[in-house]
């Protein structure tokens, strides 16, 4: 899956459109379904026209963002019926020279039932897809199917290629499967200086963010009101209250190599999707020996972005903290499925 923000996978997102269609208040909706070449968001953007004038999301700025502005007010007023249409770089001009597939809808109450159940999933962290069908002529098809249900349509076969873990679409069928779950967690080890100012960073770029700490006089939450969780624990056991996987983030801050290198060396069998750890190239160096004479690989180890941070002379906490986001935003541009970062979603 790729990162959330401002998407149908986006619990603030979708809280904040069934508080409109709860108030009787309908809304337009665009929505990025499949993209080709390089484009600004990938499939599974949207922006909603809400009922008082005001936008909510986006579908990537410039002329495609314009021209869906448009067609969503046009929609929402009725002067045009739902549409589906790949606005190319012919039509929109777009320097980038990507294609976007742009479906727009009016959303009405009628649709909250839809939106809380879709809620409830992403609340609940289960597993499901968002399933729309977007006929030649009338109002698209919206739906949930639930991970090992009985829908009927899925059973018939008629989306069953599409469920995946990527989003697709499929052309002939006119038919889109965005898969939705929890998304990965950035875990912060080391709630210090650094640690403090790296927090809301991650948090306002997308990233779900836990942090531990072994200090009780650090891992407090309140000093973190971005933070997901805050994780009381020790360094030397972090399973014990947490579990990382591989579609996570580790970022190292601790308040020791001693600890760092407990940290690296647990998190290593998950092999997480990113791991950055804090410190010089001499740390990074006996690090490394360390974690070998432990049985972590190599290879592995040389894969840990360690110094941590893109290489842009940070010194101050805040600085570090943007270095460390930068490099984390480009690490999951790379984990985007083909066709998410400058292709679109998979078009079949």
């Amino acid at each position: 899956m790729v990162d959330s923000h401002e998407t149908l996978r986006d619990l603030s997102f979708v809280r904040r459109l069934l508080t409109e269609l709860e108030a009787g208040r309908p809304f337009s909706l665009a929505s990025v379904l499949a993209t080709r070449g390089s484009m600004p968001r990938p499939a599974g953007a949207r922006m909603a026209l809400l009922s008082d004038g005001s936008w909510l999301g986006t579908v990537g700025g410039g002329r495609v963002e314009q021209m869906a502005q448009e067609r969503c007010a046009r929609v929402f007023s009725g002067e045009e019926p739902d549409t589906l249409e790949w606005l190319t770089h012919a039509k929109t001009g777009m320097a980038c020279g990507g294609d976007a597939l742009v479906g727009v809808a009016l959303w009405k109450p009628r649709q909250a039932e839809f939106l809380r159940a879709l809620r409830g999933a992403l609340e609940s962290g289960a597993s499901a897809w968002i399933l729309e069908r977007w006929p030649a002529s009338g109002v698209p098809e919206v739906k949930l199917a639930s991970e090992g249900g009985n829908d009927a349509e899925v059973a018939e076969g008629g989306v069953a290629p599409l469920l995946s873990d990527v989003i697709a679409w499929d052309e002939d069928g006119r038919r889109y499967a965005e898969p939705i779950g929890p998304d990965p967690i950035a875990f912060v080890f080391g709630g210090g200086h650094v640690g403090r100012a790296l927090t809301p960073v991650l948090a306002g770029v997308g990233f779900r963010v836990v942090v531990f700490d072994d200090r009780s006089g650090v891992a407090v939450p309140r000093d973190f009101p971005a933070a997901e969780r805050v994780v009381l624990g020790s360094f030397q056991d972090i399973g014990e209250k947490v579990k990382v996987c591989s579609r996570d983030y580790v970022v190292v801050l601790t308040h020791g190599h001693a600890a760092d290198i407990d940290v690296l060396e647990q998190v290593y069998p998950a092999r997480p999707a990113y791991v950055g750890c804090i410190g010089s190239r001499t740390k990074a160096a006996f690090a490394r020996k360390t974690l070998e004479e432990r049985g972590v690989p190599r290879t592995w180890s040389d894969s840990v972005h360690l110094p941590i941070g893109e290489s842009i002379l940070a010194v101050t906490p805040a600085e570090i903290a943007i270095s460390i986001t930068a490099e984390m935003i480009k690490c999951r541009a790379k984990l985007r499925p083909q066709g998410t970062h400058g292709k679109g979603g998979s078009v079949l």
